[in-house]
């Protein structure tokens, strides 16, 4: 992996383009991501170097220290990073990433981030000094490394991944997990998904967010050169045969997402067999705004109830 080191000339902190986190403005340490996974929308940025290349900005401590001067008021957080991951495995990234929240934390900002990278000891730290002033999101679809591996070629493990969640829940942060982006025909199987659920709620996780794969033309090259024309693909081809052309109001962008029927059947069964293991399950908003009203991450809470008619248990969105 080549690392670019470059000087950053806009501005460090920049607004969340997601209605959930409009008023948490978010960080970027780097152009490009070490992780390189299959399903990265961010692959097809403009300003993305490539693959095999990361822009390291070097200036960011300093230039974010005089944004936080400039302001009239704190932010209460800033989320990392929604180009790239911050925990990515190259110690120059993972340097400044420390220096950045670091920094923050000795301020009273607090940091909030989604990894699907391995958090470094110095971090957990750092964090059990300013355990309220943490927000964790662990990614995490599969328990098979193998899997994992196919899609998420340089992220953690998903033991490594296991032990983020244990080493944070130690110090008093209880994580949230994302099963993001759950993939029709890979990852989203019974005997996939309720081992993974099993043992997160043997760790204590009390909440997981789900969202399905959509497609850009980015994710669907890249998907089919590193899935190859395995059955996987195949499946995965077939469940957006009678895909919908989804606007994502927030980037008013468009992409192709899942047939709605299937993804609500889906989110709705995954529920179930996740309340089995105490975790309650939601919905992302604004990347199902055809599910969700309101645009935030926490848009969806299913609720079951007993039919009389029927006699048999039904779910509905409040």
């Amino acid at each position: 992996m080549e690392v670019v080191l470059k000087e950053r000339k806009s501005s460090v902190l920049s607004p969340s383009t997601l209605k959930c986190r409009n008023d948490i403005p978010t960080l970027n340490p780097t152009a490009g991501c070490a992780h390189l996974c299959s399903y990265c929308y961010a692959r097809g940025y403009s300003n993305y170097p490539g693959d095999g290349t990361i822009v390291l900005y070097t200036n960011l401590a300093e230039k974010l220290e005089n944004e936080l001067s400039r302001k009239r008021k704190a932010p209460a957080f800033v989320y990392f990073s929604p180009s790239c991951d911050a925990f990515q495995p190259v110690k120059q990234v993972l340097d400044t990433t420390y220096s950045l929240m670091a920094l923050l934390l000795q301020k009273g900002i607090g940091v909030s981030f989604l990894t699907k990278g391995c958090i470094p000891d110095r971090f957990i730290a750092l964090f059990k000094s300013h355990s309220k002033l943490v927000q964790a999101h662990i990614g995490i679809t599969t328990l098979d490394r193998q899997l994992q591996k196919q899609i998420e070629p340089y992220a953690a493990t998903p033991g490594d991944r296991l032990k983020n969640i244990r080493a944070l829940t130690k110090i008093g942060i209880l994580p949230e997990v994302r099963l993001d982006p759950l993939i029709p025909g890979l990852t989203d199987s019974n005997g996939n998904i309720e081992p993974l659920l099993k043992i997160l709620g043997r760790s204590g996780i009390k909440n997981v967010g789900l969202n399905y794969l959509f497609l850009r033309p980015i994710i669907n090259r890249n998907l089919r050169e590193d899935l190859g024309n395995t059955r996987a693909m195949g499946k995965i081809s077939q469940a957006f045969c009678d895909n919908i052309d989804l606007k994502l109001l927030a980037s008013k962008s468009r992409v192709k997402a899942l047939n709605l029927d299937f993804r609500q059947k889906q989110y709705e069964h995954i529920l179930l067999l996740a309340k089995e293991y105490g975790i309650e399950t939601y919905v992302c908003g604004y990347k199902n705004p055809d599910i969700a009203e309101d645009l935030t991450c926490k848009a969806i809470v299913w609720e079951k109830y007993f039919d009389k008619n029927t006699l048999q248990y039904q779910l509905f969105a409040s």
